[in-house]
C-alpha cells in the first residue's frame, strides 16, 4: 500500500509538473492560430482602412472650423497643427500594434482551438476569401440600404416624439 502511495505521488507530481507546461504550450499554439488567423482576414489592412477614414474626418473637422476668416498663413499653420496632433492621437490609440494585442486576448477568451481551426480553414477557402474581398463592397452597399430608408424612419421618429411631447405637456 505504501508503495502504491508513493506511486501515486510521484505520478501526481509529475503531472502537476508538467500540467503548467503543456498549458503554456496550448496558449502559445492558440495565440499563434489567433494570429494566422488576423493575418489571414486581413485584420491590419481593414483597420488601416478604418484609420484612413478617420484622417478624412479629421481633415474635415478641420476644414469646418474654419470659420468665416480668411485663410492667413498664421491661420493655415494652426489648422496643419490641428491635423498632424489629432493624426498622432488618432495612431497612438488606433495604430494595429496598439490594438492588437488586446484583439488576441478577445479572441483567445472567445474561440477554442477547434472553433479558430475551422475559422481558419473557412478564409483560407476561396469562399472565405472571397467574403473578405467583398467585405467592403457589402458595407457600401449596406449603408446605401440603410441611408435610403433614413428618410422615412426620420419622420416617422420625429411624428412619435411630437406625440410624445404633446402627451408630455412640452
Amino acid at each position: 500500500m505504501k508503495r502504491w502511495m508513493a506511486g501515486l505521488t510521484v505520478t501526481l507530481m509529475v503531472v502537476l509538473a508538467v500540467a503548467p507546461g503543456k498549458a503554456r504550450a496550448d496558449e502559445a499554439s492558440k495565440e499563434a492560430k489567433v494570429k494566422e488567423l488576423f493575418a489571414v482576414m486581413h485584420m491590419e489592412r481593414n483597420l488601416d482602412e478604418m484609420m484612413q477614414s478617420m484622417r478624412i474626418q479629421v481633415k474635415m473637422v478641420a476644414e469646418n472650423g474654419e470659420g468665416s476668416q480668411p485663410m492667413t498663413p498664421a491661420r493655415k499653420t494652426t489648422e496643419q497643427n490641428f491635423i498632424n496632433n489629432a493624426l498622432k492621437v488618432v495612431n497612438q490609440s488606433f495604430s494595429w500594434p496598439v490594438l492588437e494585442p488586446a484583439y488576441i486576448k478577445l479572441y483567445m477568451g472567445t474561440y477554442t482551438e477547434s472553433e479558430l481551426d475551422g475559422m481558419l480553414a473557412f478564409y483560407k477557402s476561396p469562399a472565405g476569401q472571397a467574403m473578405l474581398n467583398n467585405d467592403s463592397h457589402l458595407k457600401a452597399g449596406v449603408m446605401q440600404i440603410v441611408h435610403s430608408h433614413m428618410g422615412d424612419f426620420e419622420s416617422k421618429m420625429q411624428a412619435l416624439q411630437q406625440q410624445y411631447k404633446q402627451k408630455m405637456g412640452h
